[in-house]
């Protein structure tokens, strides 16, 4: 009887400790489910432990600060939206945007994560693009739109002033991988629902990066399904005009990275309001971005002359060099122009992991026509020229020669 009595005992203890396990694992937020119980939504949720492992990192580094941005506009999606990176390179300048993209999600990995993800942050809009890899796993593009419809219902529900954006799933590559005919099928549906509902807006991202046989255009999604930096260009444009119409933002980018100089830099002088460097000059300006070289990049030099004309400039990226004549087209008197030169004319002709752009600035022998030269900077797109004024001078670079003054030479002056 004692035998028995024990064995139950030890039994009902056994049940307790595995069913707080369970408990324990399915409450805990940096665990996904080992099964589809209790689950919201339909279709695939990944398990691999690669995946778990994605997951706990990107998740435990947001939901474990004290402080989580309120009122933004946040980006939740897969690894499209996780390659905008958290700064989202400068594409949106001061806008308060936030990334809460996990490489390898699903639609139904959102829905499980948008209550910690989204919701706690009471955001004033999201943006969602999802659907790669649904379709990976063989989901059809109803289960991925029943998803998102979640998603949109569970946000409406959260805030009635919230904008919601729905990006249409990006094409990818010509084949029953990710069939062309369910990436439409899902778009066609986000259309239908969608149209005429005042909260939500469809961005029409599709045809944005589509061939004429609706697959993906290689120069802006190099593996036919994640955007190079000249993708998120054009993605970035897209979302500035709907930031605009939704009275969001005053769609403004900042540069990838820069360099203005100013009354701290060594031997920098004052001409027509600029601080910068005559190029009648014996030594080089060095200069370093700290981003990694690709081929979408372009370096945009600024230029003040007294007759729009600079005279044969030497610039030399990572060991390779080009001489060049500026020249400007604006009237002004004197003239500020900025002169663009596409990295792949310095034989950047891919992604360098790790990388960075090592920059020498020079004037060759011979010519010394006057020219000024009052900053540098890492641009993708024309528009991240636009916004005169920079939050700061130096971004993501080092002005390595005649560099910054110390702080003892500051005070010296």
């Amino acid at each position: 009887m004692r035998r028995s009595a024990l064995k139950i005992g030890i039994g009902v203890f056994s049940w307790l400790v595995l069913s707080h396990g369970v408990l324990a694992e399915e409450n805990d937020p940096l665990s996904i489910p080992d099964s589809d119980e209790g689950v919201p939504g339909a279709g695939p949720l990944r398990r691999t432990d690669w995946f778990r492992g994605v997951w706990k990192g990107r998740r435990s580094s947001w939901l474990n600060k004290t402080e989580k941005p309120q009122d933004s506009i946040v980006f939740l999606g897969d690894s499209i939206t996780q390659g905008w990176s958290d700064d989202f390179r400068g594409f949106f300048g001061d806008l308060n945007v936030v990334n809460r993209g996990i490489s390898g999600d699903t639609s139904r990995g959102l829905l499980l994560r948008l209550p910690g993800d989204v919701l706690d942050l009471n955001p004033k809009a999201v943006v969602i693009m999802v659907g790669a890899n649904d379709l990976a796993e063989k989901a059809r593009g109803e289960t991925v739109f029943n998803n998102v419809k979640l998603i949109v219902d569970r946000l409406k529900k959260h805030s009635e002033t919230m904008r919601i954006i729905v990006c249409e799933t990006f094409p990818c590559a010509p084949d029953d991988y990710r069939p062309v005919a369910e990436i439409q099928k899902i778009n066609a549906l986000y259309a239908k629902t969608w149209a005429n509902d005042t909260r939500v807006t469809v961005a029409s991202t599709y045809k944005l990066f589509a061939g004429s046989d609706g697959a993906s255009l290689p120069k802006l999604l190099p593996d036919r399904v994640h955007p190079n930096i000249s993708g998120y260009a054009v993605w970035a444009g897209a979302m500035h005009k709907i930031f605009r119409n939704l009275n969001l933002g005053d769609g403004a980018a900042y540069p990838h990275a820069w360099v203005h100089f100013s009354r701290n830099d060594r031997e920098a002088v004052l001409f027509n309001g600029l601080y910068g460097y005559s190029m009648n000059r014996p030594a080089p300006l060095q200069l370093t971005m700290n981003v990694e070289p690709e081929p979408g990049h372009q370096l945009a030099f600024q230029w003040v002359t007294k007759d729009g004309l600079v005279s044969p400039i030497k610039i030399e990226v990572n060991g390779s060099a080009l001489t060049r004549r500026p020249s400007s087209v604006d009237e002004k008197s004197p003239p500020l122009f900025w002169e663009s030169i596409p990295v792949s004319e310095f034989g950047i002709s891919k992604r360098e992991r790790k990388g960075s752009y090592r920059i020498r600035i020079s004037h060759p022998e011979g010519d010394r026509k006057d020219a000024f030269i009052s900053g540098v900077r890492l641009i993708s797109s024309p528009s991240q020229l636009k916004t005169l004024q920079l939050p700061d001078m130096t971004h993501k670079a080092t002005f390595d020669f005649p560099g910054t003054k110390s702080e003892s030479e500051k005070s010296s002056r």
